[in-house]
């Protein structure tokens, strides 16, 4: 479920720049991981860049692949996007901030999504091992083990998303996403939501709560890293390479053997369809309706890439793709 969350990130303060400091996992590949890997993404379209312009006629489109929580490299890149927003019509992002603030209470009223209401918590529904792992986990992301123990396994891997070295930061307030958010704001520029966000909540629901435990092995098989595994997140989005990332864990969960070959690959499979596949294909008709021929797409990074990528849909749509300044 982590794995999910993390596929579902500006000026920190000093102090909590410097606790996230760490290792690039990439520097740990072996050259077997790094031929697996190159393998895996080889035919990959668009499989770098965070700026594409999508052109068709009159009509514009920039394309942003995002990242949620901030960096201080993140100034430079949106004082180069700032231009582009100037001159746009319309803002498509995710979620806006005012049904960010609707989905918020439309959860509030409804705790049985995020909280397992009836029936054992976590506690005496996992094995004694894994429990212990989840709470050690928990506690060090700031969650007591009694609240951890009684969230559903989306909404507890969402609370564990952020690295612990990010907590009491507005990193998340100051992402690429919000500077975006803001700029338009201030400009007056329309926005819109791609999708309404409690479908994929609703989505995420979907399998029976004791088949989404035991998928928390997943959570259990990918932790671990710390900040380590930040780092490589960030140097990753910053050199135009999430995809690579992406492949990167999913090579780290086959080798975890937390699930049998056959069984991992089609829980990696079910999960790239829940939170990337399904959405992306949802979002066309979205963008296709909005009005104007100036439009800004922000979107997180892994939308854009792959067969089902943000990007090669629109190319079916008949878009001419050209990468751009990042």
């Amino acid at each position: 479920m982590r794995l999910i969350v993390s596929i579902l990130f500006l000026l920190l303060p000093l102090w909590a720049q410097a606790a996230c400091t760490g290792t690039d996992l990439r520097a740990g590949l072996t050259p077997k991981d790094h031929n697996w890997i190159e393998a895996r993404i080889a035919h990959t379209p668009f499989v770098e860049g965070n700026h594409w312009i999508a052109q068709r006629g009159s009509r514009k489109i920039h394309v942003i692949g995002t990242m949620h929580f901030n960096d201080p490299r993140m100034d430079a890149v949106f004082a180069r996007l700032s231009p582009v927003l100037d001159d746009a019509e319309h803002l498509l992002l995710e979620i806006t901030p005012d049904d960010e603030i609707a989905l918020q209470k439309r959860l509030g009223a409804s705790p049985e999504l995020m909280f397992i209401t009836e029936g054992p918590t976590l506690i005496d529904r996992l094995p004694a091992e894994d429990w212990a792992a989840l709470s050690t986990l928990a506690q060090e992301h700031g969650l007591p083990a009694w609240m951890a123990a009684k969230m559903r396994p989306w909404f507890l891997g969402l609370s564990m998303s952020a690295p612990p070295c990010l907590k009491s930061t507005q990193s998340k307030e100051l992402g690429l996403d919000k500077r975006l958010q803001n700029a338009a704001t201030a400009t007056e520029t329309p926005m819109s939501s791609l999708e309404d966000s409690m479908t994929i909540i609703q989505a995420l629901n979907a399998d029976p709560l004791e088949e989404q435990i035991r998928q928390m092995r997943l959570t259990l098989s990918l932790a671990g890293q710390g900040t380590d595994e930040y780092v490589t997140l960030t140097h990753s989005y910053f050199e135009e390479q999430s995809w690579q990332y992406l492949a990167q864990i999913e090579r780290r969960f086959y080798q975890s053997e937390a699930f049998a070959p056959e069984e991992a690959k089609r829980l990696w499979a079910h999960s790239m369809d829940l939170v990337l596949v399904r959405r992306n294909r949802a979002w066309i008709p979205v963008i296709e309706g909005t009005p104007g021929d100036r439009l800004v797409l922000a979107v997180g990074a892994l939308h854009l890439p792959g067969e089902t990528g943000v990007l090669n849909l629109l190319q079916q749509q008949g878009y001419r793709l050209t990468r751009a300044a990042f």
